[in-house]
């Protein structure tokens, strides 16, 4: 999955959607600022969709609007492009209130910085599915030969090579969801909004498809607003989640916050089965290393940085924190009672390695290695963190404090990283 730039690509604020007479009353009325949707459908004959919601989404993640049926996902999805008027609020893409547009430049909006995939596909079934991919192009008056050389690298994204003379009722469900993504990838839009694209699938194909969005989004760095109603689909895909329940949104976060930091009971009750190794990374349950030293220092220097913190062995790193090896105490003795004045001569031991991204079940095999930790390392070799083996286990039990005293931060005091 893509990280996030952090730059706000569309901003949701005060979102509100209601449905039936005197709508906007019902958004203004203090009698019904606290009220539930079933007392002001009850009072009013109104039902409330979507309730004061705000949340934004950065260029290049994938954001999961997450709910069961019922709780205004799908509407705000829908209130994105205006296919439904929003009762209330401001929608706001790239800085412009798309509430605020001319039929004209919604037209534009839709035809040339959005695309929608839905759950039934929407494929024209007198179209091939080349034809099918290229719609949207010829929608925009791309002339014919240019929109099928676009329409077929769309097609090769989504592997259906060879397949662009066939009809949707010739593809199976899975192959005929991937021409529906094509199809909006081939416009090229800078939003890519999926209403519960894979929830009609058979349960195999399912996991397929969310994989081959992963690969894709690695590619492509689209800006994504996945819906639907399944945890451990958001948990999978999710930059960030946000879960919905009666319209409104209870809390939006990163997965790991999610599961291990629910804002309520309603949210506990939603991950309650979810293990923590599941969402947790390298990244989450890393330290600073005790004992991190430069490859230039001699042994001396070495044995002092080890005795300061009573650490068994030691990270030893070179410019811009290049990881080199780890070497034991006795190793660092030994090389004084040599003479050795410089660490560079040394024979390093090799530590196990991991991405920051790395999933915490992918670190097991390692920690019951026997090599002496496990270092979590950038794109250039240099080193972010290690991770301890009771670090790693807390993490798979439920209890942040647990897991902050086995990485050694306040509240708890780490042992060395030999143990």
């Amino acid at each position: 999955m893509t990280a996030a730039s952090q730059s706000a690509q569309l901003q949701i604020q005060d979102l509100w959607k209601v449905f039936g007479p005197d709508g906007a009353k019902i958004v203004q009325s203090p009698e019904f600022a606290t009220a539930s949707k079933s007392e002001i459908l009850e009072n009013t004959g109104c039902a409330v969709a979507i309730r004061s919601a705000s949340f934004e989404v950065y260029a290049g993640e994938i954001f999961v609007l997450m709910g069961l049926s019922g709780s205004g996902k799908s509407t705000v999805v829908r209130c994105l492009l205006r296919l439904i008027e929003p009762t209330a609020g401001s929608i706001l893409l790239d800085g412009e209130d798309i509430t605020q547009y001319t039929q004209a430049q919604l037209v534009d909006m839709r035809r040339r910085k959005t695309a929608m995939v839905f759950q039934q596909f929407g494929l024209l079934p007198h179209r091939n599915v080349l034809e099918n991919i290229a719609f949207g192009l010829e929608v925009r008056g791309i002339p014919k030969e240019e929109r099928f050389d676009t329409a077929r690298v769309a097609l090769e994204q989504v592997g259906l090579n060879g397949w662009e003379d066939s009809y949707p009722f010739e593809l199976s469900g899975g192959m005929q969801q991937r021409v529906g993504i094509a199809r909006a990838l081939a416009v090229d839009p800078e939003i890519l909004l999926m209403d519960e694209p894979f929830s009609g699938l058979d349960p195999l194909i399912r996991r397929e498809m969310q994989d081959e969005l992963v690969v894709l989004q690695e590619q492509l760095h689209k800006t994504i607003v996945f819906i639907t109603h399944d945890l451990d689909e958001a948990l999978k895909l999710g930059s960030r989640i946000a879960i919905m329940r009666d319209g409104e949104i209870i809390q939006t976060g990163k997965p790991e916050e999610i599961v291990t930091k629910p804002a309520d009971s309603y949210v506990s009750e939603f991950v309650r089965d979810v293990s923590r190794s599941d969402v947790l990374t390298a990244a989450d349950i890393m330290h600073e290393p005790l004992a991190e030293i430069y490859e230039w220092q001699g042994p001396g220097a070495a044995l002092h940085a080890l005795d300061n913190v009573e650490a068994h062995f030691g990270f030893i790193v070179g410019p811009g924190r290049e990881l080199k090896g780890v070497i034991s105490r006795a190793a660092v003795a030994q090389l004084r009672r040599d003479g050795v004045t410089s660490l560079r001569e040394a024979e390093l031991d090799e530590p196990a390695t991991v991405g920051p991204d790395t999933p915490v079940n992918d670190l097991l095999t390692l920690a019951a290695s026997q090599r002496p930790a496990i270092a979590v390392v950038g794109d250039q070799n240099n080193l972010l963190g290690v991770i301890r083996k009771e670090a790693l286990l807390s993490s798979m039990v439920q209890g942040d404090k647990a897991l902050d005293e086995a990485r050694g931060v306040p509240g708890g005091r780490g042992q060395g990283e030999a143990d």
